[in-house]
């Protein structure tokens, strides 16, 4: 068996793009090994630890504008960035808060250059705005929150919080801020999926990332689980659920990496739909492969691959899951009406040239 990574397409080619890859999985591969990934679901101090090695490289800050202290960083800059906090199953939201600095810079907002900021979807209860299963909620953060048709920035200590998790064990906490509802004809008018986009692109490049691990831990695994006298890698059987796995690994790459092709702060709504419903599936099959080579030991809590699993399983449902992508791309090929599925998914897959 080869190692999963000789499948995968390039890393991009922008200098920038991946030197931030590269920095990024180096500091992950010795802060996020499996066992703090585990510490981290009980213990906060893991979090806030990864945060200022974080700091120190100036990686919160790399999609800010520069005039606010950022590196102003697009979407195709920070690609392999968010793969690596996928494949290393990072226990920050990292992800989140560049998508909301991107969100904020396309609509023309401020955010706070030292506050950690997330991004959720949120709805009018009454007075109040509601926001359920909201991730990488810190004390003294913000939320970029839509309502609708708008956005506005809300302090996470202005809300009434209620702790919880989603199946993989990160944190998902609910939010409600009194009174906040009275804000909205005040905020700001943003396309009606605009933190949902910007939500599910980072979700496609985390499960990217996470497929090459759980590939990665298959392979080592079948490589390693002798049975009738040799690797159980060795029988054809396992060797074509593997090549099975190691083709959506690489779709999933593929789909992150077009999904945030944009060099600049605006995603393609087409792309995200089509990249996020490719991701989507790739989770499940990739999962599926894995847990079948592993067989009753991939499931125990002692097995370092339930890490990736369980987190595909999440990253999958959070920000639309691959029925709603599935469905928006569905009703906007028919609305658009002047071209075929396959002349649309020529045109969504179709990267123009960089200019010399």
């Amino acid at each position: 068996m080869t190692h999963p990574e000789s499948a995968l397409p390039a890393q991009p080619s922008d200098d920038t793009a991946r030197i931030l890859a590269e920095s990024a999985a180096r500091l992950f591969e010795q802060a996020c090994p499996p066992a703090s990934v585990r510490r981290a679901e009980s213990d906060p101090t893991v979090a806030r630890g990864l945060w200022e090695q974080l700091d120190a490289l100036g990686l919160p800050t790399a999609c800010l504008p520069e005039t606010a202290g950022g590196s102003g960083l697009g979407w195709s800059a920070i690609a392999g960035l968010v793969e690596a906090c996928g494949e290393h199953a990072v226990p920050v939201a990292l992800p989140e808060m560049l998508a909301a600095q991107l969100v904020a810079r396309d609509l023309g907002l401020a955010l706070p250059a030292v506050a950690r900021v997330t991004l959720a979807l949120a709805r009018p209860d009454a007075d109040d705005i509601v926001a359920d299963a909201v991730p990488g909620v810190t004390p003294g953060g913000q939320v970029l929150v839509q309502v609708g048709d708008r956005v506005l920035l809300l302090a996470v200590d202005a809300a009434h919080a209620s702790a919880g998790i989603n199946s993989a064990g990160e944190s998902r906490t609910g939010l409600r801020w009194p009174g906040a509802a009275g804000r909205l004809s005040q905020a700001t008018v943003a396309p009606t999926q605009c933190v949902l986009l910007a939500g599910a692109a980072v979700r496609t490049a985390q499960i990217a990332g996470a497929t090459r691990r759980a590939l990665a831990l298959s392979v080592g695994y079948a490589n390693d689980r002798a049975q009738f006298g040799k690797p159980i890698g060795k029988f054809q059987a396992i060797q074509q659920q593997l090549a099975v796995a190691a083709e959506w690994s690489a779709m999933a790459t593929m789909a992150a990496r077009l999904a945030m092709t944009d060099p600049g702060s605006s995603l393609d709504t087409d792309r995200v739909a089509a990249c996020r419903e490719v991701a989507c599936t790739a989770a499940t099959q990739v999962a599926e492969v894995a847990h079948a080579v592993h067989g009753a030991i991939g499931v125990t809590i002692e097995y370092d691959l339930q890490l990736y699993t369980r987190r595909l399983k999440s990253w999958a449902a959070e920000f639309g899951s691959s029925r709603h992508w599935s469905g928006l791309l569905g009703r906007r090929l028919v609305e658009a009406g002047a071209l075929t599925a396959w002349e649309r998914t020529v045109a969504l897959t179709s990267i123009p040239a960089p200019a010399p």
